[in-house]
């Protein structure tokens, strides 16, 4: 009978123990595993929320930058200290705070839009999440497949961000070109007309006549005796506009008034000259003056400059362009219409979690 009691008494204490611990455990649950619903968003923008982590990624795509700012401005150097550090009028924390919060508000604008032209349905951070990783699933699903993937095997979400704001952003542009902002050809031209001095410049050319003379035979390979032949009678053409026969009438001279013509060449292309003796040579003309003779690709060239056009002295013909300035009116017009919505945007600040946030 007092075995029967003890254990009973045990059990009772067993028991009595248990509930106090679950008494605990409800207390303090949600001091360490509730989220407040004021910590996951920094500001709100018409209403819709920027989330901590939108937030987050302007803070990274600017600290370089801010970093840079303070170096050149008062040579501050990196320390644990730096971002809580004044320098001058300015704290480091504050003004990559104040920067994100820009970029984070004008790229919600930018997904607000894209909402309401029905190009994006969801434009939350979390929406976001669950597509990156559903997209990267796809990826590694089809890989394993052994289908084709364009692109990155995987996406990070720095990527995948860029990836899609860059599709949003077109698909936009594009539905407003077709519709609300569609231009007139009037339109265009006065855009053309207002930024060609900006935009639209003419790249730096120089326009020659040349005479070009062959050392290949048949198979394409050089021919070492019709080499020294064609060497020879540029020499002789070069002689006789040295003594001051046109240019034309010494390739007449020599039998050879059809292989002239006219090049111009871009002397912004600096790649492609850097790889053609000819257009090297070209660039380094005066207008009237006469090349020596040059070699490139089995030719011999003799080349003398009609004019040059130096970078801003021409501007780029409206008509040869018109689809470039149609999308730089549209680009320019996205972009007005950003700003605009930024500045008359209702934005909220959660100051609480601004002021606490650190790097």
């Amino acid at each position: 009978m007092v075995h029967k009691f003890c254990r009973l008494k045990w059990l009772n204490i067993v028991g009595f123990l248990i509930l106090i611990i679950a008494i605990i455990i409800f207390i303090a649950k949600p001091e360490f595993t509730q989220t407040h619903h004021e910590d996951t968003y920094i500001a709100t923008v018409d209403g819709v929320e920027i989330h901590i982590s939108e937030f987050q990624r302007a803070i990274q795509a600017n600290r370089a930058g801010i970093i840079n700012y303070f170096h050149e401005k008062y040579d501050a150097a990196q320390s644990a200290a730096f971002w809580s550090t004044p320098y001058g009028n300015e704290i480091p924390l504050e003004l990559i705070k104040k920067k994100a919060l820009e970029d984070s508000m004008n790229l919600k604008i930018r997904q607000i839009l894209a909402k309401e032209q029905g190009v994006l349905s969801d434009i939350s951070y979390n929406g976001f999440v669950q597509n990156f990783n559903l997209e990267n699933e796809r990826r590694q699903k089809a890989i394993k497949n052994h289908q084709v993937v364009f692109g990155p095997a995987q996406y990070t979400e720095e990527t995948y961000f860029e990836y899609v704001m860059g599709n949003t952003t077109l698909s936009v542009k594009n539905q407003l070109m077709e519709h609300d902002w569609k231009p007139n050809e009037q339109q265009l031209i006065t855009f053309y007309e207002a930024n060609k001095s900006r935009l639209y410049d003419a790249p730096a050319t120089v326009k020659v006549r040349q005479l070009s003379l062959s050392f290949l035979d048949a198979s394409r390979n050089v021919d070492p005796l019709l080499k020294t032949q064609e060497k020879k009678k540029m020499e002789i053409a070069r002689e006789k506009i040295s003594s001051g026969i046109s240019f034309e009438q010494a390739a007449k001279d020599i039998n050879q008034a059809d292989q002239v013509s006219e090049q111009l060449y871009n002397l912004d292309s600096y790649r492609h000259n850097a790889r053609s003796p000819v257009a090297q040579a070209s660039a380094n003309l005066r207008p009237g003056e006469v090349s020596e003779i040059v070699e490139e690709n089995g030719h011999f060239y003799l080349i003398q400059c009609i004019e040059k056009g130096q970078k801003g002295s021409k501007y780029l013909a409206f008509d040869e362009i018109r689809e470039q300035v149609l999308k730089d009116f549209i680009d320019n017009k996205y972009e007005e219409y950003i700003r605009e919505r930024v500045t008359d945007a209702q934005v909220v600040l959660n100051e609480e979690l601004y002021r606490k946030f650190q790097m």
